[in-house]
């Protein structure tokens, strides 16, 4: 069944248009050829587009255009009410472009609202839903006043249309639900109605016929009260066909004869199809085959006046029009789009220039600061050796002074040992005392002040030997003397022990260092730990 689809019936009274001054005898001119235009529109749809035309002259001739914006809108409607698609996309076109120009984004809504009924009308419905999801992303609710909120009665309840006939019904009813919350908050009863007859238009569908008829009985109740007459018929369509569908065919007769004589008082040539149509079927099922017939021609006679090829040719001529002017904002919009790409990326390249210089800088820096940082690390490294060369020498100076030293008391050991030949008895005892401890103790301060220095230099060549190999303390200090280069006669000289048990010691000490090759020598080896 064709659906009424919602127009912006009423909707100038609330418009931008009021803002608009006009002269005194103007004013009165406009409001009296208006308000009678308004009135025939009800009652006779030729009459009224008559007063419509005459006005929409009369304010291009003045150019008021913000009320010739909404004249026009008047016979964008009264033309698509008369089933004439193709004057009815023409006027739309011709305001959009106009408002595009005196940018009025009001009425360019408005008007792209209208062109996707268009679609809707020829039941394009996958580009009239497309028409509506981008009106609706473009032109967001900017407040809460009427003026802002009316259009989107008009999208939820069209759109609605749009996804019930590509059979989403759940996001259909949840748009018919919008529109009828958002008409009863702004006390719009126009778009109310339409509401609650796509309600009934959906449940119908769903074949809840019961449901269907309180919401089209509910939509044609306020249509009554408010004499909208096309509203009237569409609801009276509607009501005869679930009553036919429940098989009460007096009721649907009664019904949709009423439809009939007001779509054929006022014009609604596409009504008198659908109405005559469902007619057809019960005169049919009757057996009053005459009547049906006259339907028949009815229908015929109308479907002519609506459908004629030349009407559909400049209607489709129409349409690619606006599509293609479509097509070029969106590319216009998809350049404007490449160059804010474009100069976003050029931005970045420079940034990322500057950038690099800037690293670039910085490593320079850091770089410098790594040179004279491995410059201080060479000359710390060279106060070091020279700092251990200094202690080395400290150290073989010690030991110099310790070998002399050794070697005095050796001597003087020697003549106490010449001595004792000479003396009594009772002095043996005691020389012999002397020369032990004289031994003992030129041995144990010796070697507590070497190790103590050797220590301070070579401090992790105990560790080294400690942790890998299992020594004794006479090893360890053997291994210290030979690691310093000093021969079997200075060691022996140093521990007063003979060459013999040194060599001795030297050969034990390369066993455990587990020194087998006897080309490796044993000075080397302990230097490279």
């Amino acid at each position: 069944m064709k659906r009424f689809l919602s127009l912006f019936f009423l909707i100038c009274f609330l418009g931008t248009a009021q803002n608009e001054k006009l002269t005194p005898a103007d004013s009165l001119f406009f409001s009296e050829i208006y308000k009678k235009a308004q009135e025939l529109r009800e009652t006779n749809l030729d009459s009224a587009l008559f007063y419509y035309q005459q006005l929409d002259t009369f304010l291009a001739d003045k150019d008021y255009s913000k009320k010739r914006f909404r004249v026009m809108l008047d016979i964008g409607n009264v033309y698509l009410s008369q089933g004439q698609s193709d004057l009815a996309l023409e006027t739309y076109l011709q305001i959009a472009e106009a408002s595009e120009l005196d940018r009025d984004a009001q009425f360019r809504l408005y008007a792209e609202i209208s062109i996707a009924n268009i679609y809707l009308d020829s039941e394009e419905y996958d580009k009239a839903l497309e028409r509506f999801q981008h009106i609706r992303k473009k032109y967001e609710v900017k407040d809460s006043t009427q003026i802002n909120l009316v259009p989107y009665c008009v999208i939820y309840n069209n759109e609605g249309i749009a996804n019930e006939n590509l059979g989403f019904y759940d996001s259909a009813e949840e748009l018919y639900e919008k529109a009828i919350k958002l008409s009863q908050e702004i006390d719009e009863d126009y778009y109310l109605a339409n509401g609650y007859s796509n309600m009934g238009s959906l449940e119908m569908r769903k074949e809840n016929f019961l449901e269907a008829l309180n919401w089209h009985e509910k939509a044609l109740e306020i249509r009554k009260k408010s004499n909208y007459s096309l509203g009237i018929c569409q609801s009276l369509n509607h009501i005869g066909s679930i009553y036919a569908r429940l098989e009460q065919a007096d009721k649907s007769e009664r019904y949709l004869t009423e439809s009939l004589e007001v779509a054929g008082k006022m014009g609604y040539a596409k009504q008198i199809i659908e109405t005559a149509g469902l007619l057809k079927k019960i005169y049919q099922d009757k057996g009053d085959f005459e009547k049906a017939f006259q339907m028949q021609e009815l229908e015929m006679d109308s479907r002519a006046e609506v459908f004629n090829e030349e009407s559909i040719k400049n209607q489709e001529r129409l349409k690619a029009k606006y599509e293609y002017e479509l097509q070029k904002q969106i590319e216009e919009k998809k350049r404007e789009f490449r160059e804010t790409v474009y100069k976003f990326i050029f931005g970045i390249l420079v940034l990322l220039l500057i950038i690099a210089f800037i690293l670039f800088r910085l490593q320079r820096i850091k770089t410098r600061q790594t040179e004279l940082q491995n410059e201080n690390i060479k000359k710390e490294k060279h106060l070091l050796h020279q700092e251990l060369d200094y202690k080395n020498k400290k150290l073989m100076s010690n030991l110099m002074f310790l070998l002399q030293k050794n070697e005095l008391i050796s001597g003087l050991i020697e003549k106490l040992r010449e001595a004792k030949k000479l003396t009594k008895a009772q002095c043996d005892k005691a020389l012999s005392e002397m020369i032990r401890q004289l031994k003992y103790s030129h041995n144990n301060e010796f070697w507590e002040e070497f190790d103590l220095y050797f220590q301070e230099v070579h401090s992790e060549f105990y560790e080294k030997l400690s942790s890998n190999y299992q020594l004794t303390p006479n090893e360890m200090k053997l291994a210290a003397f030979t690691k310093l280069k000093l021969s079997s006669k200075e060691i022996s000289s140093l521990t007063g022990q003979s060459i013999r048990t040194i060599d001795v010691g030297r050969y034990r000490l390369r066993k455990k260092l587990g020194i087998t090759n006897s080309e490796t020598n044993l000075t080397t080896f302990l230097n490279s730990l």
